[in-house]
């Protein structure tokens, strides 16, 4: 498990708020009225153990430079006395020195400098606060609150109390002397199983942060994220509930750039078939499901467009009608999907937009503060309006203004919503669109303070991966946004071109292998939550880019070279296809980190660039080439599920030339998968060396992909032989 603890990452330890006291108030005749409660002086508590002083300064006291004192060990304290509920921006001054800001401690922006973040609750309040947390595969669960009085005193109300495991109400033990609160459950069923509390004062205060939240697994094995396919599920083009799509047209949009009819309730629909299992998926990533406007605005190539694709957020805590049905809303149709996801053991990720909002979103009138100046919007071009050399600086368009985050107001609303989103809909990470154009403090804030709620007390661990849309060779940069302390990991955009180019585009095996070097010198340890992938939605459909498109229109205008082809035969030009895009899963589903499918690449959908690339998914008769290409990427799929080398093992280069790739994934105590890839040329037949380190001189291994085929390692070699665009996973008996 690559799991992270960021607040146990801190070199410093703030104590900020509103510390408990440790005498019970006086009796008050409420038998509740016991147990720790806030205070109202704001302490504050640092560890330097080599100065000789510090200071600090901040908002609070107008950024004069106030002594703390040494308590001893290093650990330097300073009272700021009672501060009105809020986030205030501070630094310390070590020896006469301001310090530089550490990038893994909470920051805000103040007067155009970022500093740490000192956060003052509202000491009149009760707090919450998640102790521990447990579940085991026998289907027991058990989790402990802790509940502090605020500083009126006040008790807990235990009719204020609700407490849920899983959607179901469940009875607490409360413990009047020490505020603590448990919960115990037995005979769970296999699947998530989250506690919700939520409490109150005897004056009706309810508890800060307002919910209290411990997602909690029953599963036989703890789950990795690596484990299996990460598919992503754009709702609108992927399966609809309701045909044809009772939803009324957006004037001015076309085929293509509007509404198609997906929907959550056909993707449920496809779950409960079976369709994501059969491929091997344990996450799921879903589009944006904000409500977006129902109108169509204008796009960089003067097309009007609709927000179909979700990413035109108008309000942040609304799902768009149109992802339920007539009969079921939005919210309901994504509570189900994530419900029957969790029940079949996978997780759910929302694609969160946070760079910025559209024109019509509640907030521009709302806060028309929150917002950056006027718009630069991206562009291309050389100069200061470039997606790269200004990414945080430029819209996406003049009617999609960016946040500013370097206003704390912005910061909170943002993450108190994506907190919402998460106990809401119970959903276990999100995808950070656009990471690149945004200050870190949005995606560290966010962090943090998800897994300071979740993870820290025994919760289940969060994915947040990101979207740094870059080229080959910009691994530095996808790393710029990837820390314990920030994003897990990030779809890694130079091994995909690396692979369209070496495997579709007929560039050889040693290319691809220099960008796996290079991620691996660049990521470290990180490459365990990168997400390899061979097609998304921002760029030419794999299949497409394979077989050209000479006559491309704005939608549908490239042909679906497998979709068009026969039941019974297949041509050239679809092996062609075929070979090249499973060879190339065949690489990708066998890397570290979260696979990434991209909705209608197991059938080879075509596309070219945005929108075509966002056809409807097709449901009907399957061409002999589309089922050909799905049954190669089921095989190769399931392998990953079923081989713990495949899902977590180390990577391991053991040959590489222009047109033979070897690679081992060693998972350690001897559980190797041995993975082969041929692309064009003759039958050929190699003796792989294999390091001795690997444990497995002696051992026979045989290919999952097929079962005929097989080696044992003899003398530290093995022998594989592969025919032109075959592949081969080997794996011990």
């Amino acid at each position: 498990m690559h799991v992270r603890r960021p607040g146990h990452l801190l070199a410093l330890v703030l104590l900020a708020g509103c510390p408990a006291k440790d005498d019970p108030v006086e009796d008050t005749g409420d038998t509740l009225a016991v147990g720790p409660q806030r205070g109202c002086d704001v302490a504050v508590t640092a560890s330097f153990p080599n100065a000789s002083t510090v200071e600090i300064a901040g908002r609070f006291n107008d950024w004069t430079p106030q002594a703390m004192t040494d308590s001893g060990g290093g650990v330097w304290e300073r009272s700021l006395g009672p501060l009105v509920p809020g986030t205030y921006g501070h630094k310390f001054i070590i020896d006469g020195n301001w310090e530089t800001l550490p990038p893994d401690v909470p920051s805000t922006w103040d007067d155009g400098t970022e500093n740490r973040a000192l956060r003052v609750g509202d000491c009149d309040r009760p707090l919450l606060e998640p102790i521990e947390g447990s579940a085991t595969a026998d289907g027991s669960l058990t989790a402990s609150f802790q509940f502090t009085r605020g500083a009126t005193g006040a008790g807990l109300d235990l009719d204020s109390v609700l407490a849920t495991v899983g959607g179901e109400p469940v009875d607490i033990a409360f413990d009047a002397e020490t505020g603590r609160i448990d919960i115990a459950v037995t005979g769970l069923s296999e699947g998530k199983h989250s506690v919700i509390l939520e409490v109150a004062d005897t004056e009706g205060e309810p508890a800060e942060p307002g919910v209290a939240y411990l997602p909690l697994w029953v599963e036989p094995e703890p789950f990795d994220w690596e484990d299996g396919v990460l598919y992503f599920v754009f709702t609108d083009r992927f399966r609809s509930a309701e045909t044809p799509d009772p939803w009324p047209t957006i004037p001015g949009a076309i085929r293509g750039t509007d509404y198609m009819g997906g929907d959550l309730v056909g993707a449920l629909e496809a779950m409960e078939e079976g369709w994501f299992d059969e491929l091997g998926v344990r996450t799921i990533w879903l589009s944006p499901v904000y409500d977006n406007p129902d109108q169509s605005f204008y796009g960089a190539d003067g097309t009007l467009y609709t927000g179909y694709h979700g990413y035109w957020p108008i309000d942040g805590r609304t799902v768009e009608p149109r992802w339920g049905t007539m009969d079921t809303s939005g919210e309901q149709a994504l509570a189900a999907f994530v419900d029957a996801a969790h029940e079949r053991g996978m997780r759910v990720v929302l694609d969160t937009v946070m760079n910025h909002v559209h024109e019509q979103h509640t907030w521009i009138d709302d806060h028309p503060e929150w917002f950056t100046a006027s718009p630069c919007v991206c562009t291309t071009d050389a100069g200061a309006c470039n997606w790269d050399s200004n990414p945080i600086g430029c819209w996406f368009t003049d009617y999609l203004p960016d946040l500013d985050y370097r206003q704390q107001d912005v910061v909170d609303a943002s993450i108190e919503d994506a907190w919402w989103w998460m106990h809401t809909f119970d959903i276990d990470g999100f995808r950070v669109d656009a990471a690149k154009h945004m200050d870190h403090v949005a995606m560290r804030t966010l962090s943090m303070t998800l897994r300071d709620r979740v993870e820290t007390p025994g919760g289940a661990e969060i994915y947040l991966v990101g979207e740094t849309f870059t080229g080959r060779g910009s691994q530095g940069l996808i790393m710029d946004y990837v820390a314990p302390y920030e994003l897990d990991g990030q779809f890694d955009f130079p091994l995909y071109y690396a692979i369209r180019g070496a495997i579709g585009g007929g560039g050889g095996f040693r290319t691809l292998a220099d960008e796996v070097r290079a991620g691996d010198s660049a990521y470290g340890a990180d490459v365990h939550r990168m997400s390899p992938f061979m097609g998304n939605h921002d760029i030419e459909r794999y299949a497409t880019a394979i077989g050209g498109c000479p006559s491309w229109a704005l939608f549908e205008g490239c042909r679906d070279v497998l979709g068009e082809g026969s039941t019974t035969a297949m041509t050239t030009e679809e092996w062609d296809i075929v070979n090249k895009m499973s060879v190339s899963w065949a690489f990708t589903v066998t890397q570290p980190g979260p696979p990434l499918l991209y909705y209608g690449d197991e059938i080879g959908l075509a596309g070219a660039g945005d929108p075509d690339n966002r056809r409807l998914m097709p449901w009907g008769t399957r061409s002999m080439a589309q089922q050909t290409l799905l049954d190669r990427l089921r095989v190769l799929s399931k392998l990953r599920v079923q081989s713990r080398a495949l899902q977590r093992g180390e990577r391991r280069e053991l040959w590489v030339d222009d047109d033979l790739y070897v690679y081992a994934r060693d998972a350690g105590n001897g559980e190797v998968a041995i993975v082969a890839l041929r692309m064009g040329g003759s039958t050929r037949t190699e003796s792989v060396p294999i390091p001795g380190d690997l444990g497995i001189d002696g051992r026979s291994f045989t290919d999952g992909v097929a079962g005929s085929r097989s080696f044992t390692v003899t003398g530290g070699n093995a022998s594989i032989t592969l025919d032109p665009w075959e592949y081969a996973v080997f794996l011990a008996p």
